[in-house]
């Protein structure tokens, strides 16, 4: 080979890289031209440094609005607790929790009682507690180690099936295997798990959510998009892509998904596109409907960057979250600089950006 023609291919080369990088820098500013909405609030940093908050779950106290709770995982540590002004209630040092979901009246003996799911990292199990309304604390309920029988437990979800009453927790590994697993009220008061159902996504998940109403199990894969099947469990395993990354609206990884659920079936999807920064919006009942996606930029707290997990309710709460509130995690806690946290963002925010019509 001459040097000139050697030369040559490295020229080639080297356009053919930098032509590459300028296409995806575009595609990713594209994408991320996105309008901002703000957070009102955010939460107390998290105690552990690094890649560490992780899960937010939104307890609404049906007696009470105003004492509401935000429940977030320490992935290092454990959960936490949190007041709706972001101050912290409890710390519970119970191991690395990953994920945390959270459904309203269980039946345990004569009471309905709030159970939170968690998945536990150091014991491949699901962790489970209840929402003591009096003190707004969590009370471990288990019925000893939940143990799933997965080797990297990652995500997890709840699900309530309205026409019997039974409650479900997903539950997933990095090797793409999920699981379902009925609540079952045990002796003593405690809660243990029944295994229903078993599937298989083709890479590694991590979010999923559930809509009680229209029976829909939603899942994401990091690196290429999310499906939608149903949360039945005892349904036939049929996954329908609702989007993609590369080609579609998300830039990987997919992370948190959650349900903002408004009357008569309406409402929306939102998900969380972590590599740009920003949330995808789709209409609630499928097929799924693109709407838009936005951002949370610096307002009265600092903006936000790669989120992981979400939360969203469309129940009302006191100003500023009267039309309901999103609780989103903060890659990089930057104003002042912290350990990571959650953000509080009035839905109307998320409206206004998009001008959505509820």
């Amino acid at each position: 080979m001459t040097s000139s023609t050697s030369l040559r291919r490295v020229a080639l080369a080297v356009l053919l890289v930098t032509s590459q990088t300028l296409v995806g820098s575009a595609a990713y500013a594209a994408r991320n031209d996105a309008p901002l909405a703000q957070a009102a609030l955010e939460t107390e940093p998290v105690a552990s440094r690094g890649d560490a908050a992780d899960d937010p779950a939104i307890w609404v106290n049906p007696a009470d609005p105003a004492v509401s709770l935000v429940i977030g995982t320490d992935k290092s540590r454990g959960l936490n607790v949190y007041r709706l002004d972001g101050t912290l209630v409890q710390s519970l040092p119970d191991g690395r929790m990953n994920n945390v979901d959270l459904r309203d009246g269980f039946a345990l003996g004569e009471r309905r009682v709030t159970v939170v799911a968690a998945s536990d990292r150091d014991r491949d199990a699901v962790a489970l507690y209840l929402v003591a309304p009096d003190t707004q604390t969590l009370v471990g309920i288990g019925d000893g180690v939940l143990a799933t029988g997965l080797t990297r437990i990652y995500g997890l979800c709840m699900y309530a099936e309205p026409a019997s009453g039974r409650q479900f927790v997903f539950v997933n590994d990095k090797d793409g295997r999920y699981q379902q697993h009925e609540l079952e009220a045990r002796p003593g008061g405690r809660i243990g798990l029944r295994l229903v159902r078993e599937f298989r996504l083709a890479r590694q998940p991590e979010g999923c959510a559930a809509d009680d109403e229209l029976g829909w199990l939603y899942v994401g894969e990091e690196a290429t998009g999310f499906y939608r099947l149903s949360a039945a469990p005892d349904a036939a395993v049929t996954l329908d892509r609702v989007d993609r990354t590369g080609s579609g609206r998300l830039v990987a990884d997919v992370e948190g998904i959650s349900i903002y659920r408004a009357s008569g079936g309406e409402g929306y999807l939102l998900v969380s596109s972590q590599g740009d920064d920003a949330y995808a919006v789709y209409r609630r009942r499928p097929p799924n409907e693109y709407v838009g996606r936005f951002r949370i930029g610096d307002g009265a707290v600092d903006g936000v960057t790669s989120t992981d997990g979400i939360d969203v309710t469309s129940r009302p709460l006191p100003a500023p979250f009267t039309e309901g509130l999103l609780v989103v995690q903060d890659d990089r806690n930057t104003s002042p600089r912290a350990p990571q946290n959650f953000k509080l963002v009035p839905w109307n925010e998320v409206r206004r950006a998009l001008a959505l019509d509820r």
